[in-house]
């Protein structure tokens, strides 16, 4: 029996580590971590992932479509992975393509940066398999 896991691609190893200990007491689930973009298919493809929460990051550029290119990643190796995005709500450009990608199926949901960590653990709850 595979065991399932739960993958939390987030740039802030700090907050990332209190989450990934905190999903472990919640979930009862493996949880594991990445902090680079550029590492997330391979992991994914190592862990096989049933849910992950990937970070749309703050910086320069286009990072929401970054995220998304991951996200299809994710999803490539792991196609029955259900997948939140964390958005920074003061990026338009960014909330808007969370619920574009939302209403294509190319996401399960998305949370803004200043949701609770108890709303973000009731959506990793109703989004984990039974």
């Amino acid at each position: 029996m595979i065991k399932e896991t739960v993958m939390l691609v987030l740039g802030r190893k700090v907050i990332a580590k209190l989450m990934i200990e905190h999903m472990r007491n919640v979930t009862h689930k493996e949880v594991f971590g990445v902090y680079e973009f550029n590492k997330v298919k391979n992991m994914a493809l190592a862990h096989r992932p049933v849910f992950a929460l990937v970070e749309i990051p703050e910086r320069y550029g286009d990072p929401a479509l970054d995220t998304l290119d991951v996200c299809g990643d994710i999803k490539e190796a792991s196609p029955n992975c259900n997948i939140v995005l964390l958005c920074p709500e003061q990026d338009k450009k960014s909330v808007d393509i969370c619920i574009e990608a939302k209403i294509t199926g190319k996401i399960e949901d998305y949370i803004f940066y200043e949701a609770s960590l108890e709303y973000l653990t009731s959506k990793v709850k109703t989004l984990l398999p039974a």
